[in-house]
């Protein structure tokens, strides 16, 4: 077959604001930044995801539906059996699609390997068989540059070393071959901790009011105790925010630098691919009184870096409102597939009126229930309760929860405006409503996540537990 080949590359947790596709202080992403530039390249600066964080946010990427249809949005939840993954349909005309990952949020456990030819999850109790012995050795003499060195401490450890080599494995087979390649790549090691590997730490490092080893630890604590934190107020310091900003946009730079090789391995053996490089979502870093991403689908964690090369993109439509099933219909379309992207529309014919970011009722619960823990009267008051659905225009963000609804005008999300803009608030709910009846109907075939003893673990390093 004839269609072309398509490598995804998914950056975990980075918000756009802090890539060099901004005005950003620190040159983050300058891969990114010159992949745009390029006379085939776009950046797409208003791209919001559909999730809050890592699965439901990929759920969406992964099957073109949103939350409220794939409900993968629960410690507990795994994608339906009756939700057809764009991974399935490629598979379906001859693509070999091949997927990588480093978090058990996007693994079997969550059903995300659905339709996946080859699924590379890697996990300590799993990298021997996806790496290889030859692969492990070439990390073992990469550990000091490409990771922490020799520690047990596997919160310190990055992944990106070995996610790169596999991928561009595949790439390379992938050459000259009939059947197109599908690769879809997630580089984890932007999330939390913030622990950027030895080789990467000098990148910014004169930006730091703290010694290298202080700050590292102060990055790593705000992980494991963000719950309390948060609880507390988040009593940190300004040599504490200034560690914890640097080593996140320092981890940045390492999976900026990492999806510049897999890019360029891509184009020096694929015919003419078509390249996506986004993020799941962004990160809070105090907005709202918050850090990770939960609760409040605020721009901090919403908007997302979006950029292409080969796809045809126009000026005049790289401004509009994007979601990353839109980049799935408008792939679609360039490569002459009939995908079944249910959310998505092509933005260059039909530019999308609102973006819509759902977060799911029992997660935000729990999150509640963790942070009560520490402080038993907490105020989650600034917090809709069950299923809150954001619909996001140019001008406006209209959110609504079980309880009650809320109006910003952008870009200030501090103070609610319903009051001021009544037609507007009566606008947005009723064009809420339409889509809810349209997408707001789960579907049937529900599935639970199962997770192995080593997933766990690596998820509490993570912070998820």
């Amino acid at each position: 077959m004839s269609s072309r080949d398509i490598v995804w590359i998914t950056l975990e947790s980075v918000r756009r604001d802090h890539t060099s596709l901004s005005n950003h202080e620190r040159d983050t992403t300058p891969f990114l930044r010159e992949l745009a530039s390029e006379r085939r390249g776009a950046s797409f600066p208003n791209c919001h995801s559909h999730g809050l964080w890592t699965r439901p946010s990929s759920a969406s990427i992964l099957s073109g539906t949103p939350p409220s249809t794939h409900r993968v949005w629960s410690y507990d939840a795994a994608l339906p059996g009756d939700v057809r993954s764009i991974p399935e349909q490629l598979s379906e005309v001859g693509y070999q699609t091949v997927a990588v990952s480093p978090n058990a949020q996007l693994s079997d456990a969550t059903g995300l390997n659905a339709g996946f030819d080859t699924f590379h999850y890697l996990g300590r109790e799993t990298l021997l068989r996806e790496a290889g012995f030859t692969g492990m050795l070439r990390y073992a003499a990469n550990l000091r540059r490409h990771s922490a060195g020799f520690t047990t401490d596997t919160a310190k450890h990055c992944l990106g070393y070995l996610n790169k080599t596999i991928a561009t494995d595949h790439i390379e087979r992938a050459a000259g071959d009939e059947d197109p390649l599908f690769l879809y790549l997630h580089l984890g090691d932007s999330h939390r901790p913030y622990y950027p590997p030895r080789g990467w730490r000098d990148r910014f490092a004169d930006d730091l009011e703290l010694p290298m080893k202080r700050a590292l630890a102060v990055a790593l604590e705000m992980s494991l105790d963000t719950h309390r934190l948060i609880a507390q107020g988040i009593p940190l310091d300004d040599q504490q925010w200034n560690a914890i900003e640097v080593l996140y946009d320092t981890a940045i730079s390492y999976v900026d630098d990492i999806a510049a090789e897999v890019v360029a391995t891509a184009r020096e053996h694929l015919e003419d691919p078509l390249i996506v490089v986004t993020a799941d979502h962004g990160e809070f870093l105090g907005e709202h009184g918050l850090l990770s991403h939960m609760l409040v689908p605020h721009t901090c964690v919403t908007n997302v870096p979006l950029v292409t090369y080969g796809l045809e993109a126009p000026a005049s439509a790289t401004d509009r409102l994007v979601q990353h099933a839109d980049v799935l219909s408008m792939l679609s379309a360039d490569c002459g597939l009939d995908l079944d992207v249910p959310v998505g529309q092509d933005i260059r014919h039909e530019p999308r009126e609102f973006a819509v970011t759902q977060r799911g009722p029992d997660r935000a619960a729990r999150k509640i229930e963790a942070f009560r823990e520490y402080v038993p009267d907490f105020d989650a008051s600034r917090f809709r309760e069950g299923l809150v659905t954001s619909l996001r225009t140019e001008e406006f963000r209209y959110q609504r929860g079980d309880d009650g609804a809320d109006l910003y005008r952008l870009p200030d999300e501090t103070a609610s405006v319903n009051d001021d803009y009544p037609d507007v608030c009566a606008s947005m709910d009723e064009a809420l409503e339409t889509w809810l009846e349209t997408f707001g109907h789960g579907a049937s075939d529900r599935r639970t996540a199962s997770f192995t003893d080593g997933m766990q673990r690596q998820l509490q390093d993570l912070g998820y537990l």
